[in-house]
């Protein structure tokens, strides 16, 4: 059920972002649970009266080393076992940031329930919402607690 939510962001390749990405799980529904948090995000921007966002491979990239390293250290937190936050994990994906944000969730068993605990979270909301992002990338990992969710947002400059 809802086990934890932090608010401060597909599965892509993600072996560049170190050891703890190298060792990464993903559940095996991983595709379509990804594809659930996306349509979550564009219906609850919709409902919003906000135009729908695309989808970005390098955003993917760092929700994906971020939920890698929060599943493989069981550290629930934006900042990564290295040290860097969000914004930081995006620029390393070569993506030229000027607005960053990252949602977490742990242990929530499906995207539907995520998209409702974030949206009833202040902060998860705003950044979902934010009128100014253009793009999203979610992670997923699975960790000891259960999945590992992170979803960023992003504007490119």
């Amino acid at each position: 059920m809802f086990k934890r939510l932090l608010a401060v962001g597909l599965v892509a390749g993600f072996a560049s972002f170190g050891t703890q990405a190298a060792a990464c799980t993903v559940p095996s529904a991983a595709t379509d649970m990804v594809n659930g948090i996306a349509a979550g995000l564009n219906q609850a921007r919709q409902s919003q009266g906000l135009a729908r966002i695309g989808f970005s491979r390098q955003l993917a990239q760092a929700a994906q080393a971020q939920a890698c390293d929060v599943a493989a250290t069981g550290r629930f937190d934006h900042r990564g076992s290295d040290g860097s936050n969000s914004h930081t994990r995006v620029e390393r994906t070569g993506y030229d940031t000027c607005l960053t944000a990252e949602n977490l969730a742990w242990g929530f068993p499906d995207p539907s329930r995520i998209i409702n605990g974030w949206m009833n979270s202040a902060g998860h909301r705003r950044n979902m919402l934010h009128p100014r992002i253009g793009e999203f990338g979610v992670g997923l990992a699975q960790g000891a607690s259960g999945p590992v969710w992170v979803l960023v947002v992003a504007r490119s400059c």
